[in-house]
């Protein structure tokens, strides 16, 4: 069990020292985290785009652009195939994106001729450290699947699961959330698929976990909650993982961990051939260093 950041940076600090491929890296605030991640030992980097433009943002940044490898490529779509490539031929076991735009990218993953796919189903894995929960609380999906079935929300828990075992879990603890802990399939479907996942996973039927739904959020994460509503369950106020059941429900979860609740938050997708680092510009340089951070940690 992990109880923050600061336990995974130990832990990927330790680990044989990989690489991450950038599309389109021109980018100061790619490069200020990627110069973090290579400073704290974590791993190295592969600049793929404008070498003149590389260069000049990481001088405006003070940093030295020769720890890294550029490979000059100057159109967005032939970066992402070079970085892809660079991937696909195990120069790099990471993935980030860059500069490019969020579409071409992931074309350019899930291109059946030399892209990264490698599971069904591509999905964001979302990593809090909250202020007000004693470990780290994964959470998925928040950004990739908007309303998905029940064969696709298998593929979800699958991918989180599998992520949580290479950061060291043996058996995670994950609540498939809904909005009551009771069974009601006509009037709130995701119930009933919550627990259809979980006697699939009391069966064998889902990656090797503890798995229990449907459970409200309180139920998932406040061993208070469970006492006062009298639910026996073995994860109910411990929480490893949370399974969202769409990604309205997802979004307002990780803005509430991070607007209100202060959390620190890193995210990946899961589900290609390597992790892959998508980030917002919104988000903070220390997002992207611990997303970056996460996706060397989970490297399979």
């Amino acid at each position: 069990m992990l109880r923050s950041f600061k336990q995974l940076l130990n832990q990927v600090s330790k680990m044989e020292r990989r690489k991450i491929a950038v599309a389109m890296a021109q980018d100061s605030e790619i490069l200020l985290a990627l110069n973090a991640a290579y400073s704290a030992g974590l791993g190295d980097a592969i600049l793929v785009g404008d070498r003149e433009q590389i260069i000049k943002r990481a001088e405006e940044e003070h940093i030295n652009v020769k720890n890294f490898e550029i490979v000059d490529v100057k159109e967005e779509k032939k970066c992402v195939r070079e970085a892809v490539e660079i991937v696909r031929f195990g120069e790099a076991q990471v993935i980030m994106k860059g500069l490019c735009s969020t579409a071409n990218f992931l074309k350019g993953i899930l291109n059946k001729e030399y892209g990264l796919r490698a599971a069904e189903v591509l999905s964001h894995l979302a990593i809090f450290e909250s202020p007000n929960y004693p470990k780290l609380l994964m959470m998925s999906d928040a950004a990739m699947n908007i309303a998905p079935d029940l064969k696709t929300k298998i593929a979800i828990a699958n991918n989180a699961i599998r992520a949580a075992h290479a950061l060291g879990y043996k058996r995670p603890k994950v609540a498939l959330l809904s909005a009551v802990e009771k069974v009601n399939a006509e009037n709130m479907p995701s119930s009933a698929d919550a627990a259809i996942m979980a006697k699939m996973a009391e069966r064998g039927q889902l990656a090797e976990a503890i798995v229990d739904g449907p459970l409200a959020l309180d139920n998932a994460l406040s061993p208070k909650a469970n006492q006062i509503k009298g639910l026996q369950s073995a994860v109910g106020g411990k929480a490893d993982i949370c399974i969202v059941p769409n990604i309205e429900a997802g979004n307002i979860f990780y803005k509430l961990m991070t607007v209100l609740g202060n959390a620190l938050v890193a995210g990946v997708i899961l589900g290609a051939a390597a992790p892959v680092v998508l980030t917002s510009r919104a988000d903070s340089e220390n997002a992207k260093f611990l997303s970056i951070a996460t996706a060397l940690a989970v490297v399979s």
